[in-house]
């Protein structure tokens, strides 16, 4: 529900007194109190009634709760405590600790660039990353440039179209050169002779299917957040056209989205009855 108790910080009850848990990220954990995962977590460390240094052990890095957090970012202030206890991968901007730093290059509701100001003809409801360099300083207009690139990661295409963004390209033209998938802050990105593109799904609701740059398909399970191999991709096979764009890493296989974010699902093979 969207109501204050669901807002950020929510309270933790120690043996000091009353901590305050903020969170951004997703937690793989079962929900019993019918609220958020952020509500859950906090409720159940609650019910512990630990002390500061307990609590501290569970939620860093390498911790008991280190597989349930994933790629989350906590931010904890404790009592007696000057500054918060912080948990996952933090940047510091102009001396403030942010959770993430993508958020600087998107556009604003005004529509405008936020670092150029360029007019967009984007409603201000939609919210997306402009085409950037790794670096992050020089900015290219794209004036020069072809309607569209089409570029070849291991069994998958992508489109680059003027918006500077890249979309899964199910057609037959052959590539123009080949890139690279990575993620990065929960999104994911095709490098492209060291200029980077955000990948944007072209899905209206959250596929069942994955595909990988290697030809490994998925199934996924969406509730348990568990991606099933489902072997390779050959010509005989025909995917639908709503395939998740998925990379893997050792166990943990990341799906893109419908909202443009990237989300960690753990690979499991199927039991068989």
């Amino acid at each position: 529900r969207v109501c204050p108790e669901q807002t950020n910080p929510f309270e933790i009850k120690l043996e000091e007194g009353i901590g305050y848990l903020f969170h951004n990220g997703t937690l793989d954990i079962e929900i019993t109190q019918g609220s958020s995962d952020t509500y859950e977590l906090a409720y159940q460390l609650s019910q512990l009634r630990l002390n500061k240094s307990q609590l501290k052990l569970l939620l860093k890095e390498g911790g008991l709760l280190d597989r349930v957090r994933a790629h989350s970012r906590f931010a904890v202030c404790l009592p007696g405590e000057p500054e918060p206890f912080l948990v996952g991968q933090w940047e510091e901007i102009k001396g403030l600790k942010t959770s993430n730093s993508y958020w600087q290059y998107r556009r604003t509701y005004t529509g405008l660039l936020g670092k150029r100001g360029r007019t967009s003809s984007y409603s201000y409801y939609y919210y997306t990353p402009t085409y950037w360099r790794k670096d992050q300083e020089d900015w290219e207009d794209w004036e020069d440039q072809e309607d569209r690139t089409i570029v070849e990661v291991g069994e998958l295409r992508f489109e680059i179209r003027e918006d500077g963004n890249a979309y899964l390209y199910m057609g037959k033209e052959s590539p123009h050169t080949d890139g690279e998938l990575f993620v990065s802050n929960d999104m994911m990105f095709v490098e492209v002779e060291e200029e980077t593109f955000q990948v944007k799904p072209s899905y209206g609701q959250d596929p069942v299917w994955a595909l990988d740059p290697d030809g490994n398909i998925y199934h996924l399970d969406h509730s348990r957040v568990v991606a099933f191999p489902s072997g390779k991709k050959s010509k005989n096979v025909k995917l639908p056209k709503e395939v998740a764009i998925a990379l893997r890493e050792g166990e943990q296989l990341y799906v893109l989205t419908k909202h443009s974010l990237v989300v960690p699902y753990e690979i499991k093979e199927k039991v068989r009855k």
